[in-house]
């Protein structure tokens, strides 16, 4: 976690986990799917935060991660900018 400099700051309502997933790829660290093999809770309720433009910023953030090989990220744990 400290490698990649935590979750993105930057980020808001979704997709925070997988960005930062993103970024452990980025530096080599290779993911095991445990979807449909682990217990898992989850109780449903509203989401008013949740907006298209909030989604469409956090896939931007995460797309660019992807392309540019990002591994840190300067709005984390340590502020870089």
């Amino acid at each position: 976690m400290l490698a990649v400099n935590g979750f993105n700051e930057e980020m808001q309502y979704g997709g925070e986990d997988r960005e930062f997933g993103e970024r452990l790829f980025n530096m080599g660290i290779r993911s095991k799917q445990i979807r449909y093999s682990a217990i898992c809770l989850h109780l449903d309720h509203e989401r008013h935060y949740k907006t298209d433009e909030a989604l469409l910023k956090n896939r931007a953030i995460r797309a660019r991660a992807r392309q540019e090989k990002i591994i840190r990220t300067p709005s984390g744990i340590v502020k870089l900018t």
